[in-house]
């Protein structure tokens, strides 16, 4: 049916139905066609009429007492054909019953006593016939919303190759916006929860495969093109995983919900990796990158995959704007404050100078969303530092970033401690019994290698029933479980786990929630949930020590 705006009157009075129909017209003009009726019957083929033409009535004012079929009886009926009508009583003679019938039957919108006051009707009509527009707003909404749930649930398919798991996800959120009423910002959250598992899915294997070059380096003398091959992996996973982790990231910065864990980066490294990774785009329109050589290592209290991200963008745009056979200059000073800048003898276009950070900012590069520099200075303000430009015609540009200075960055002699932590026996000389339990391989061989020494005794297992018939078999001093994994998840397996033990009077392990959601809100659920702690993915080496030692201490290994 399309919505014409038609009012119906219905009275078995001419003398009110034409002082209806010319009250209402004079006050609402022509947009809405009003039809009178002398009875509930004459209403009714009235509305047969309309919907035979594909036309909806938009309110009804319906006298309550009439010959024949009375006006609550009119009502019900109008209602049940068409349930989204307005329908109003107009009666002096009114009882009780009647307009209780109508309300709960009719879902009446009003009841007005004759002699009715001119002003009250018109107002009236029109609340209803607003009532009555939002209530078609709503359905439409409704409509496109489920449209969007299903475009998303196909993209779920494609991108998860029709995992279960999704699925019952993507149904759960669409069941939540139709309790909802399908409001849009339901419809966003979905499509932040659903990123969060795409990215959690790609960051896994990621992980593992950025891992792998420093596995390659432990103990051995790599030739030149071999120490290549391996920086260009990292660079290419390193970029990878910044991409993903910045997917959800950008959204908790600008909302004020990010939470920023500085960590001791090595930006020369950084620097290095990146220029690595852009030399051919760079040898291809003659431009070097000149990079400080020889110069010690300058670290920044930052976070690691944001520095990547920022440099990365940084390095890129200059390269890109650069002239043919000219350089780009990249200077890193140590100081009480961090500077790296970058520079290169292009000049930024006079109309974008004064919103060159803003966000969609941009000269007209094809391809380009006027995110990049607004992600790179948002990423340098949530970690506590700033970035800056200066550009002219004369001197080029010049990128300035600006960060805190690491008090406690790595000596030669603290990297061969790290190094050898995990291998040196902790108050004890029995092995630590350790449960790994996680579904992706990758992970299994680049943890496992951290326990490679006569102090630990390792045992896997690749899901959560798995792991539940280990722990009952054997107790581990420690289980280090993953939380997202197929036939049971590391919740409900370390629920088993706890219950088993206290059942039958066993020592309770130290199990840790070890997971690549890393906000605060996922890690206060885990402890909340039953875990002794919490382990990111990835960890570093000093943060799986910490653990290990929480876990000796909770177990009194002597």
């Amino acid at each position: 049916m399309k919505d014409s705006g038609i009012i119906l009157c219905v009275d078995d009075d001419t003398t009110v139905l034409i002082a209806l129909r010319t009250l209402l017209s004079h006050a609402l003009g022509t947009n809405y066609l009003i039809e009178i009726a002398e009875s509930g019957e004459e209403a009714l083929e009235i509305l047969e009429d309309l919907e035979a033409s594909g036309d909806t009535i938009s309110v009804v004012i319906s006298d309550f007492i009439m010959p024949g079929m009375r006006g609550d009886e009119l009502l019900i009926e109008i209602h049940q054909r068409s349930p989204r009508t307005m329908t109003i009583m107009l009666t002096g003679q009114s009882d009780f019953e009647g307009v209780k019938k109508a309300i709960n039957q009719a879902n009446l919108y009003r009841f007005l006593e004759k002699p009715f006051n001119h002003d009250d009707i018109v107002l009236t009509v029109r609340s209803a016939l607003q009532a009555y527009s939002h209530e078609q707003q709503l359905t439409e909404q409704n409509g496109q919303l489920r449209n969007l749930n299903s475009e998303l649930e196909v993209m779920l398919k494609k991108v998860q190759e029709s995992e279960k798991f999704l699925e019952e996800r993507v149904a759960q959120r669409t069941r939540e916006l139709d309790e909802k009423n399908h409001a849009l910002q339901d419809a966003l959250r979905t499509l932040e929860d659903v990123e969060r598992i795409s990215r959690h899915d790609l960051k896994t294997p990621l992980v593992s495969i950025a891992a792998a070059p420093t596995l390659l380096r432990a103990g051995r003398t790599l030739s030149k093109h071999e120490e290549d091959i391996l920086t260009m992996i990292e660079s290419a996973t390193n970029r990878a995983l910044s991409m993903v982790n910045l997917s959800l990231d950008l959204f908790r910065m600008e909302s004020g919900s990010y939470v920023f864990r500085p960590a001791c980066v090595d930006l020369t490294n950084i620097v290095s990796a990146v220029a690595l990774g852009l030399s051919a785009h760079a040898q291809s329109k003659s431009v070097s990158i000149h990079i400080p050589d020889e110069e010690p290592h300058v670290f920044a209290e930052a976070d690691d995959s944001l520095c990547y991200s920022i440099i990365g963008n940084l390095l890129k745009n200059a390269v890109e704007a650069a002239p043919e056979h000219s350089a780009v200059m990249v200077s890193l000073i140590d100081g009480p404050e961090v500077l790296l800048a970058i520079h290169n003898q292009g000049s930024v276009p006079v109309a974008l100078r004064e919103t060159f950070f803003d966000k969609y900012a941009t000269s007209g590069k094809i391809g380009g969303t006027g995110l990049g520099t607004y992600s790179s200075h948002l990423l340098a303000k949530v970690q506590r530092g700033s970035l800056s430009m200066q550009t002219s015609e004369e001197d080029g540009t010049t990128l300035s970033l600006r960060l805190h200075r690491s008090q406690n960055h790595p000596t030669a002699s603290h990297k061969k401690e790290q190094a050898t932590r995990l291998a040196t026996p902790m108050r004890s000389t029995e092995p630590m019994s350790v449960l790994l339990v996680d579904d992706d391989d990758f992970n299994h061989m680049v943890m496992s290698d951290n326990f490679r020494t006569p102090h630990y005794s390792l045992d896997c297992a690749i899901n959560g029933r798995m792991a539940v018939d280990r722990a009952i078999a054997s107790t581990p001093d420690l289980i280090i479980m993953d939380i997202e994994m197929p036939v049971m998840g590391g919740i409900e397996a370390m629920r088993n786990i706890r219950e088993y033990q206290a059942n039958h009077g066993k020592k309770p392990s130290f199990i840790v929630a070890y997971s690549g959601h890393d906000d605060e809100k996922s890690r206060a659920n885990y402890l909340a949930q039953g875990f002794d702690a919490c382990l990111n993915k990835p960890c570093s080496q000093d943060e799986l020590f910490d653990v290990l030692e929480q876990a000796r201490a909770q177990v009194c290994i002597a």
